[in-house]
């Protein structure tokens, strides 16, 4: 009796150690959104007495999209792998003018007159990004898009938002961990749904006049409108 004792002891130490050997879950998370940055910027060139002879218009519409995605994702860990993401259907297209301010084009500056439109695909400078924190009973998840950039040839100037297509999402520990194999929990993120910490500019006034300088100064009125949408996807893995 006591020899079936003991072994009754054996076998739940060695079912309990197991228990506790066994590796946390891992989950894969996919980081997917689209959106557009519309750009008017409209500078002239006034002279000290008030008239102008060189202008510039640039309007310039980009339209952005991505998905990224990250496997062996683990709340406690340390080590994710990141897929190449993905940016079809991401482009740039506008205009980009140079003129007398409605003056005959000759009397515009040497070599100033230009016009000049673009229609091409965005490039990445920069991978997506994941960062983990855990606050008590809670996830915080910080990602990042790729950063979009201009084609080098490109002729119409627009700068990119791209610290402006990041977004933090809280998840609850316990919905993590009560997740099945293969069953996901999506969170909706962008401009409209910020998360803690998230401070969205939907329209930034990117204005850059100058002061006079030598008989002349820039005017310049300048709009950037960015708006963007998405979800987060946590997935569990195993």
């Amino acid at each position: 009796m006591r020899v079936a004792v003991a072994l009754a002891a054996a076998l739940g130490a060695l079912l309990a150690g197991r228990v506790s050997a066994a590796p946390a879950p891992t989950y894969t998370i996919a980081f997917h959104g689209s959106g557009a940055e519309h750009q008017v910027d409209s500078k002239q060139n006034v002279e000290d007495d008030g008239s102008c002879e060189a202008a510039e218009h640039v309007d310039v519409n980009a339209t952005v999209a991505w998905s990224a995605s990250w496997t062996r994702f683990r709340p406690a860990g340390r080590t994710t792998l990141g897929a190449p993401p993905q940016i079809a259907g991401s482009r740039v297209q506008g205009s980009h003018v140079k003129d007398a301010c409605g003056l005959p084009l000759s009397e515009a500056p040497p070599d100033w007159v230009a016009e000049d439109s673009c229609d091409d695909a965005l490039l990445t400078s920069a991978a997506p990004s994941l960062a983990a924190t855990v606050r008590g009973k809670t996830l915080v998840l910080a990602v990042a898009a790729p950063a979009f950039a201009l084609p080098v040839s490109l002729k119409c100037p627009l700068n990119i938002r791209n610290d402006q297509l990041a977004a933090h999402a809280v998840v609850q520990l316990t919905k993590l961990q009560a997740l099945k194999r293969g069953r996901s929990l999506t969170l909706g993120v962008g401009t409209s749904a910020p998360g803690p910490g998230d401070l969205y500019a939907p329209t930034l006034d990117c204005s850059a006049p100058t002061k006079p300088y030598e008989g002349y100064r820039t005017v310049d009125h300048c709009q950037d409108d960015l708006s963007w949408s998405g979800t987060l996807t946590i997935t569990r893995a195993s």
